[in-house]
């Protein structure tokens, strides 16, 4: 299969997402089912208190689900289908400090699922729920975005 590694994502990220080499999040490592990235700790990312800022924890969230919609349909994406985020929502459970790491996941059912919804000429929409987590390994942040396959102008009828 295509299968894309962490360092391939990376470098995808960094040259087609500009504001990502900005914000500084890292694939630590992906597989077409799970995607763990990493948000370094830095002074720049942090808000009025102290704490990383939302803006930076939703960017992390975005970026762990887009690494997995990436590795999950790498096939795809040379066809021309493209991933969008149509909606998200955030929670903040509790205040988020130091390196932050992000953590999705994407049943390989859904996968099967969103694959035959192509197939039979559909545009999916599918869910990818992310969870960040402070070093000291307590969940700090549940994201959940709504994700479509857009397909290239000649499949789209």
């Amino acid at each position: 299969s295509a299968m894309l590694d962490a360092a391939a994502i990376n470098q995808l990220l960094a040259t087609t997402v500009p504001f990502n080499a900005h914000m500084g999040p890292v694939v630590e490592s992906v597989t077409p089912e799970r995607s763990v990235v990493i948000l370094p700790e830095s002074p720049e990312r942090l808000n009025h208190v102290g704490t990383t800022h939302a803006v930076a924890q939703f960017g992390l969230g975005e970026v762990t689900s887009g690494a997995l919609t990436i590795a999950a349909f790498a096939d795809l994406q040379p066809r021309g289908f493209a991933p969008i985020v149509t909606s998200a929502s955030v929670t903040y459970l509790k205040p988020a400090r130091g390196q932050l790491r992000g953590e999705a996941e994407l049943p390989a059912a859904e996968q099967a699922r969103i694959r035959e919804e192509i197939a039979a000429g559909g545009r999916p929409r599918f869910t990818i729920a992310v969870r960040l987590f402070d070093q000291q390994n307590a969940l700090t942040t549940e994201l959940r975005f709504e994700w479509v396959l857009l397909a290239p102008r000649a499949e789209q009828g």
